[in-house]
């Protein structure tokens, strides 16, 4: 199969952010093949490739970054969290610069042609709290905007973390406060818990 073929069928299967593997499967390429083929379709700008095996579909006028974030640390469950999760649902003012996720994996960092990718190591007991959130016909996890704020306060409690506390928008954080209670009981770490009540919560 050629180039434009994988292309054809990247088109018919609505393949947004897809690995080589999919197209292995799809195809019956030989690896060698199918990585030349896309690695020339990427050349011409109809793809990005975001890690080794990993591509993003530029034939999506929608194609939303936070959609490419779960493939980065897979099989690890992952999903947006942090300053992004923050922001997008209106708790904290700033817009963060890169993306910011979160993992039961080794924190990562990753630089692509879509954005940047921050991705932070939580315990494995930690990864919830999150749900799938619509971008065009795609999709995304990201982070309840109590859970965010708490994987943030924990990681930021966390000796050498380069994450620093969230910042207050307004007088009152926009946050379900029993909701935050409730969660933060399941996080099980005193410091956190001695933040929050300097909070307000």
């Amino acid at each position: 199969m050629t180039a434009a073929g994988i292309l054809k069928l990247i088109r018919d299967h609505g393949l947004r952010v897809f690995t080589t593997a999919d197209i292995l499967t799809l195809t019956g390429l030989a690896p060698d093949a199918a990585t030349h083929a896309l690695r020339r379709l990427a050349s011409q700008d109809l793809l990005a490739k975001v890690k080794k095996g990993v591509w993003v579909s530029k034939l999506s006028a929608d194609i939303n970054p936070y959609e490419a974030l779960p493939h980065l640390r897979a099989p690890w469950p992952t999903y947006v969290s942090l300053y992004s999760a923050l922001s997008d649902q209106g708790v904290v003012a700033e817009t963060p610069q890169v993306i910011y996720g979160v993992s039961s994996a080794i924190t990562k960092r990753y630089k692509t042609p879509i954005g940047q990718f921050h991705i932070h190591r939580l315990p494995e007991h930690l990864i919830w709290g999150y749900e799938t959130r619509s971008a065009g016909t795609g999709n995304y996890p990201m982070a309840e905007p109590e859970k965010a704020f708490l994987d943030l306060a924990y990681l930021a409690l966390t000796p050498r973390s380069p994450l620093e506390f969230p910042h207050k928008r307004g007088r009152e954080w926009d946050l379900d406060k029993g909701k935050l209670r409730d969660y933060a009981k399941r996080f099980r770490f005193k410091p956190l818990m001695a933040w929050l009540a300097t909070q307000g919560f």
